[in-house]
């Protein structure tokens, strides 16, 4: 009896063991259920949280549909919305009263996206916050996997990111400040082609590199490719070199694109997406995004507006 009783306690010690997962090594949701599980996600709004989004909703210019339609129904008094509605509200660049209220809220879901905001405006201890709720364990399994599939969207990498890490990259691929500047060196980098060769910033050294970083999900890359390709090939190879980087995790949709749109151009994946080496290292907050890197190595621009004088300037120079 007595050993039966101590197997019991080992077993169930053990089963506790393994669902004592945080975010970190759960599976992220596939997008599509995802998508479908945050829209139905109802998110609780008491008389203080109503006030808060009421009083920034007044602040802003022009609102869009979805904020004029959340104001309307706060105003008939609903409470509760859904958490995609929610994130109509959440901006790094403003409205970080709201996002400050959220972050009290009791769905941990909710606190967790308040903190990814907060993070993104530069506020450290919502990283460190963000950080927390990623490792807590005793968060509902669903909870687990909607932080998890955030994380992944977001480029936060959950098994090694630390709080300082997440408040430096969200501070960087949300704030509204370049990483790099003209006149800084253009961080090392080592990529593979999709033709399979290996491909570094060593090896251009001498020609000016432009950098494009672009993704399948980005609605304006896809619209403005055919543009950027024509726009970009007048330019010979031997003194300018052109490199596509895209940030598509699905290396299939990758793949397909590269060969509809006939990139001319190497062409590499940094398959993490936001949270990749790539565009950790070169600061990228939007897409399309492009870097010109000068003959020696250096940033010469980190605006768009300014690729096509960049280019011309240094292909010239000698």
């Amino acid at each position: 009896m007595r050993i039966y009783i101590c197997l019991l306690i080992a077993a169930i010690f053990s089963s506790s063991l393994a669902f004592a997962d945080s975010a970190a090594n759960v599976d992220p949701l596939p997008i599509a259920d995802f998508k479908k599980i945050a829209g139905e996600r109802s998110v609780s709004i008491d008389a203080t949280t109503r006030t808060v989004i009421l009083e920034f909703a007044k602040i802003i210019e022009t609102p869009n549909p979805q904020i004029v339609s959340l104001v309307n129904a706060l105003n008939d008094n609903v409470e509760s919305i859904s958490l995609v509605t929610l994130m109509a509200l959440l901006d790094p660049r403003q409205g970080q009263g709201v996002s400050k209220q959220l972050t009290k809220h009791s769905d941990p879901v909710v606190r967790f996206v308040a903190g990814i905001v907060l993070s993104g405006s530069g506020d450290s201890d919502a990283a460190n916050s963000v950080h927390t709720l990623i490792h807590d364990e005793s968060l509902e399994p669903m909870d687990k996997r909607l932080i998890r599939t955030w994380c992944d969207g977001v480029g936060i990498r959950v098994e090694t990111d630390d709080a300082d890490t997440i408040f430096s990259h969200l501070s960087t691929a949300m704030g509204g400040e370049p990483k790099l500047k003209k006149g800084d060196e253009a961080p090392a980098f080592e990529a593979e082609t999709s033709t399979g060769q290996k491909l570094s910033l060593g090896q251009l050294k001498g020609r000016v590199v432009v950098l494009h970083f672009w993704a399948t999900s980005c609605g304006p890359c896809m619209a403005n490719m055919p543009s950027h390709i024509s726009a970009l090939s007048k330019y010979d190879s031997e003194n300018v070199e052109v490199v596509f980087v895209s940030l598509d995790e699905d290396k299939d949709a990758y793949n397909a694109a590269v060969e509809k749109n006939e990139i001319p151009f190497k062409s590499v994946r940094d398959a993490r997406g936001w949270g990749g080496d790539l565009a950790r290292a070169f600061g990228v907050n939007l897409m399309p995004f492009d870097i010109v890197i000068d003959r020696d190595g250096i940033i010469f621009s980190n605006s768009t507006n300014d690729i096509d004088a960049a280019l011309k300037t240094e292909s010239t120079a000698r």
